[in-house]
């Protein structure tokens, strides 16, 4: 591995991958190394869904889907025990991260970046981050190694806001939609996906809260038995939330992808590594080629003010509520115009429209929710 760099990325999975192509494609003729603890293809708990959103962020990122995958038209949100079915206006895909990850990787290398396997980051000491594989000098940091990755704890940024989740998978012919459960019992929802894995059709469940929730395993058996399927192993994980008001990075240092942080609401964490990846990695090469630390208030700017971005800070808010101890905002997810603006905003669609729609309907559908007073 080389010593040295001009922008270097820690991390390879969708963020580290878009954060080197558009470093790469920012300056060209910079240096660009990306360094990663596993060995790819390896395997990643996730539901592996890539809705139209997810989809026009990867192509804002130069890269491309070359993976098998399940196609999903329709997306089912159940609450308050009304289920609601709606077309998707761009239809999402689901693949296996163990394929979509080792491909991002082979398609950052082919945009001309360096990308070192089994090179744990260890620590992070002014300029030099320490590796397994040795030291690493570089002008540019991108952090990218996702919820697990030591390079907050590096960086001396606090962990921010982790939440459990668990998830199974199950041999099926089914190909289906996408489906949220948020009457499975947990401040969050319960899913249940359709997938490819080597030619066959295969289905996700999981479950996720946006609190420390000890009782994940039970809602997760509890939601299988409801929809008639056997549970199999559940393997736990985590999942770090997007915050607003955050750090965005330090230093020479910018966060991107669950190193940043997941959409809450939704816990779409895809699109929004695809999202930050590809800000943080143009903005790291342009402040590299200079020679200055990249600055942090373009970054943030940068993120708010895209559409992804608008768009996180908007499900940050409402997941605050959806998934808080009032009972009326769940049974406003039940609301079919409510639920057909949601569909609009995941997919990918300009944000106007879907916005003037949910404040035109959230305050209506909340009060047909209090009932009779």
């Amino acid at each position: 591995m080389d010593a040295s760099c001009d922008v270097l990325v820690v991390g390879a999975g969708p963020a580290g991958c878009a954060a080197a192509v558009a470093a790469r494609g920012a300056a060209p003729g910079l240096a660009v190394t990306v360094v990663d603890a596993a060995r790819f293809p390896r395997e990643k708990l996730c539901g592996g869904a890539i809705t139209g959103g997810g989809q026009r962020e990867l192509a804002l990122a130069g890269l491309s889907l070359r993976v098998p995958h399940a196609v999903a038209t329709h997306v089912v949100l159940r609450a308050a025990g009304i289920s609601q079915r709606v077309e998707l206006p761009h239809p999402a895909v689901v693949v296996r991260r163990v394929e979509l990850d080792a491909d991002l990787v082979a398609q950052a290398r082919a945009a001309g970046a360096s990308v070192v396997e089994g090179a744990a980051l260890q620590d992070i000491e002014g300029d030099v981050a320490r590796t397994a594989l040795g030291p690493v000098r570089f002008r540019a940091l991108v952090a990218a190694d996702g919820v697990g990755g030591a390079s907050r704890r590096a960086l001396g940024l606090p962990a921010g806001r982790r939440v459990p989740l668990r998830e199974t998978r199950q041999p099926s012919p089914r190909q289906g939609d996408l489906l949220f459960d948020l009457d499975a019992g947990v401040a969050g929802y319960a899913w249940r996906f359709p997938c490819i894995d080597g030619g066959r059709g295969f289905e996700t469940f999981g479950v996720y809260s946006v609190q420390r929730d000890g009782s994940l395993d039970a809602a997760l058996s509890r939601f299988t038995e409801r929809e008639g399927v056997a549970l199999g192993p559940a393997v736990p994980s985590a999942m770090r939330l997007f915050e607003p008001r955050a750090p965005v990075g330090v230093g020479r240092a910018l966060l991107a992808g669950e190193a940043l942080g997941a959409d809450p609401l939704a816990g779409e964490g895809i699109r929004y590594a695809l999202w930050s990846g590809r800000i943080a990695g143009a903005l790291a090469a342009r402040a590299a080629a200079r020679n200055r630390a990249p600055s942090l208030a373009d970054y943030r700017a940068q993120l708010l003010a895209s559409r992804s971005g608008l768009l996180l800070q908007l499900t940050s808010r409402i997941a605050l509520r959806l998934y808080g101890a009032d009972p009326r905002w769940r049974r406003v997810a039940a609301d079919r115009p409510v639920a057909e603006a949601l569909a609009a905003l995941i997919s990918g669609e300009a944000p106007v429209g879907p916005l003037a729609r949910l404040l035109w309907r959230f305050p209506a559908a909340v009060r047909r929710s209090r009932g009779p007073e």
